[in-house]
């Protein structure tokens, strides 16, 4: 069924028709689906079957009730969001979106690309946001360094006051530093928004950067495959690869990224003819599986510690994510976050 999966997202992405082989079993394939965030893509591909094919029609009627429940989510999250940044604009503030919405534009149709929360970066405005937000009526929590909280309207918008966690390490800084410099360079509006989509050089490095932290902490899912394989197919011309490889190498992502990019062309079909693109299938089949055996630890309604807790154990429980992928220590990376806790609560650049 995994493989049938991954061949219906593949399917879904080029449009292209599918005959499935072997036995289907359609619940499994649902259930499957959710848990990997691709639930409204698959219907996508559903379409692309032949009619001895199809699911039951029960099911089917579910998998619709379920994805207009998704195309609802996306749409006030966008509505919402799209509220959120004229009025940040009217005081000046630019609001660039991290992943979600500006992601989802890539998508045969956007509003099937899941979208959680609304992750956004405001540059040097981030405290002043905080406040047009309490301003608005939102509610805003900011107990933790990296992002504040800010609820709205039934929207949970993390306002990030750095794209990715810096604490307890210089090289993170630098990075972080780099993500800032280059998020504007070629950024554009969201359709008729003041929603910002940052250039596809920023969204290069924050896409791996990003779903390499998942990996290391809980594994990804193929949402952030098709995400990985949708910027590839949309911006490989568009983004400067040199600098791309100087900053995976130096940040030790390089393994992750190419292995990302041949399960892109190999799994799901991605055509990618920019020679300056280098991809790694030695791990393809390891990662593919590992998709399937983990669980997300955030967003569950967790508390602080408790996720602290989890995400140490399957740290642990994983290591070969960071011997073979990272190749970086295990233990002197939990050392870096326990030494950033202890003496870096509140970090600057």
């Amino acid at each position: 069924m995994k493989r049938q999966l991954v061949a219906l997202v593949g399917a879904s992405i080029s449009g292209s028709p599918i005959t499935l082989s072997g036995a289907i079993d359609w619940q499994e394939i649902y259930i499957l689906a959710a848990a990997q965030g691709v639930l409204a893509i698959v219907l996508d591909a559903i379409s692309l079957l032949p009619a001895e094919q199809q699911p039951p029609k029960e099911l089917k009627m579910r998998w619709i009730a379920s994805t207009m429940a998704i195309e609802r989510r996306y749409n006030h999250q966008r509505g919402v969001a799209s509220i959120v940044a004229d009025k940040f604009a009217q005081r000046g503030i630019s609001l660039y979106v991290l992943k979600g919405l500006a992601l989802a534009g890539y998508y045969p149709r956007p509003e099937h690309r899941e979208c959680g929360d609304l992750d956004c970066f405001l540059g040097a405005e981030y405290e002043r946001g905080n406040q047009v937000a309490e301003e608005l009526g939102a509610k805003v929590a900011r107990d933790y360094y990296k992002h504040s909280h800010i609820h709205y309207q039934k929207l949970l918008i993390e306002n990030h006051q750095f794209c990715v966690g810096i604490r307890g390490s210089r090289k993170l800084k630098a990075f972080e530093r780099h993500l800032e410099s280059i998020i504007s360079k070629g950024a554009t509006y969201i359709a008729d928004t003041k929603l910002i989509k940052p250039s596809a050089d920023f969204n290069a490095l924050f896409l791996t950067a990003h779903a390499m932290t998942h990996f290391l902490v809980e594994g990804i899912k193929l949402r952030h495959l098709c995400d990985w394989a949708l910027l590839l197919a949309h911006e490989q011309d568009s983004i400067d690869w040199a600098e791309f490889y100087r900053w995976t190498d130096r940040m030790g992502y390089t393994l992750f990224a190419n292995t990302m990019t041949a399960m892109a062309i190999e799994y799901l079909g991605v055509e990618v003819t920019n020679p300056n693109i280098q991809c790694d299938s030695r791990y393809k089949e390891r990662i593919l599986e590992d998709m399937f055996c983990t669980g997300n630890i955030f967003n569950r309604g967790l508390s602080t510690w408790r996720v602290r807790m989890l995400s140490i154990r399957n740290r642990v429980g994983s290591m070969w994510r960071f011997h073979k992928i990272y190749h970086k220590s295990l233990l002197g990376h939990l050392f870096r976050q326990v030494w950033g806790f202890l003496f870096e609560r509140r970090p600057k650049l």
